[in-house]
């Protein structure tokens, strides 16, 4: 008879609950072991349940285990997958279920998934569920250097053209751009939120300097140190050669004197001035030259 631990690790679904963008696949390993000596038929269920705004919306299941077969599911057709499985004494069965999301979806749809699996003769059952939640996902557009403030310019208005024109259609319909960052340190890209990136290449057609959208999502942790503005007097240094670039001394050559780091100010000393003179200006109204 088998133990105790033997009956809790018999079946795994390997997965949690998730966040992921339109159009990606989420594989879902799963191994089935036959804990007893002799052969013994097993039934893998998988049923869904959907919170979704459009009951047309299709989802794809792939199953590659007998042999590899795909699913289609929706909120208006979500029959329960059903494969049986005839697995040898002391034997182990691995294979995946893959979930792929629709292309089209809404922000916020999901779908939560049961996954059981039952002996034949009754003696092990288990289940697991996960949900699959759609999000939006930051893509990179590549532009010409320099052009990234254009580009986004005229990223955001076509959008809003394509928007009023697909809300003539469906007045529920949102934009497929939700936000756009053009970091000055970053130059030849373009950041932007979206729900359908294939949609992006499409709004962005013509646009002048666009080269095209890097194959790919990039988590916020990359690129979230751009949202931090860096105090104006980074990179400063006491002795370091500057030009004063605003204000009435404009043009002027001047050597940091001294850092006021709270106020973001410096005091600077003219170089080409007779007499020395210390100045204090906004650490963004100078330009470094040189340091010491």
């Amino acid at each position: 008879m088998e133990s105790k631990e033997e009956l809790q690790v018999w079946a795994t679904v390997d997965v949690a609950d998730m966040k992921v963008g339109c159009g990606k696949e989420v594989p879902v390993p799963i191994s089935i072991k036959n804990i007893q000596s002799s052969k013994r038929k097993f039934t893998l269920r998988v049923r869904s349940e959907f919170r979704s705004k459009d009951e047309l919306v299709e989802w794809f299941v792939t199953l590659d285990y007998p042999k590899q077969k795909e699913y289609t599911i929706s909120k208006s057709d979500k029959e329960p997958i059903e494969e049986d499985i005839d697995i040898d004494g002391k034997q182990a069965r691995k294979f995946s279920l893959v979930v792929s999301t629709p292309k089209g979806g809404y922000m916020g749809d999901s779908v939560t998934f049961y996954v059981s699996i039952i002996s034949a003769d009754g003696i092990n059952n288990f289940e697991k569920a996960f949900t699959v939640e759609l999000t939006p996902v930051i893509v990179a557009m590549k532009t010409t250097v320099g052009n990234e403030i254009p580009v986004s310019i005229d990223l955001a208005n076509k959008s809003d053209v394509d928007l009023g024109e697909r809300k003539q259609i469906n007045p529920e319909s949102l934009s497929e751009v939700f936000s756009i960052m053009a970091p000055h340190e970053v130059r030849g890209y373009v950041f932007v939120e979206t729900m359908h990136p294939d949609r992006l290449a499409v709004i962005a057609k013509g646009i002048r300097g666009f080269k095209g959208i890097v194959e790919g999502d990039i988590k916020i942790g990359e690129i979230e140190h751009y949202l931090t503005p860096k105090p104006a007097v980074t990179g400063l240094e006491l002795g370091a050669f500057v030009e004063l670039i605003d204000g009435p001394f404009k043009g002027e050559k001047a050597k940091i004197m001294s850092i006021d780091a709270g106020k973001e100010e410096v005091t600077v000393q003219l170089v080409e001035s007779m007499v020395p003179i210390p100045v204090t200006v906004r650490a963004e109204a100078i330009r470094m030259l040189d340091k010491k």
